[in-house]
Formats: C-alpha cells, sequence, structure tokens
C-alpha cells in the first residue's frame, strides 16, 4: 500500500463514554433523591460538561500506554525472532501414536447409558 489510513485517536470516544457515564449517574441519583427534574437534568448537564475534559484527559493517558505497550511487544518479538536456517536443526518430530496405545497408563472407562446414570 502507497498510504496509510491516519491512526484513530481513541481519547475522544474515552471522553464521551466517560461524560454519558457521569450524566447517567447524576441523572439516576438526583431521580432517587427525589430532586425536582429541572434541578436534576441542569447538575447532569453540568457534570457531562466538566466530566468530558477529564475524559480526554484518560483517553491520551490510555492511548499513550497503549502504543508504548506495542512498541515494546514489537520490539521483543524482533528480539525473539530467530533466522529460518537455525530453527530448521532443531526440530525433532517423534511419532507418538504407536507409543500411546501400548502404554500401561491408559485407563479404559465403560459407557454408561443415560438411564444408567440416574
Amino acid at each position: 500500500m502507497a498510504s496509510e489510513s491516519p491512526a484513530i485517536s481513541m481519547a475522544v470516544p474515552t471522553a464521551c463514554i466517560v461524560a454519558v457515564g457521569a450524566f447517567v449517574v447524576a441523572i439516576l441519583s438526583g431521580m432517587l433523591a427525589e430532586n425536582p427534574f429541572g434541578a436534576v437534568l441542569a447538575r447532569s448537564l453540568l457534570v457531562m460538561l466538566f466530566s468530558w475534559p477529564i475524559g480526554l484527559i484518560v483517553g491520551f493517558v490510555l492511548e499513550r500506554l497503549f502504543r508504548e505497550h506495542a512498541v515494546n511487544q514489537a520490539a521483543q518479538m524482533m528480539q525473539a525472532d530467530l533466522p529460518t536456517d537455525e530453527i530448521e536443526g532443531d526440530v525433532k518430530i517423534v511419532d507418538q501414536s504407536t507409543t500411546e496405545l501400548d502404554s500401561p497408563h491408559v485407563v479404559e472407562v465403560p459407557d454408561a447409558s443415560p438411564s444408567e446414570v440416574i
């Protein structure tokens, strides 16, 4: 591919989720306290307005942590990646189909019909 799609930030969706969650909690707590609906709605909108920037900051922090983790994982995988010519000498295929049948440690369990189980 000649051009890559731009990375999508997870900060804004995180901020929206936090804001809507705070709004729902404020609505429910106001209704459970039996406050007037107008006051509950006004306070809930204020809570949503003030919680959105907090969610945005949390989203930026999470995005940075995830990106650092992805870079670290990619670096570890590149360090652990061995050339194929080194791997070929270490592989040994063992046929265990005959050894499993002759093993004395095999325990056979008789089949029970559904009427015998009750």
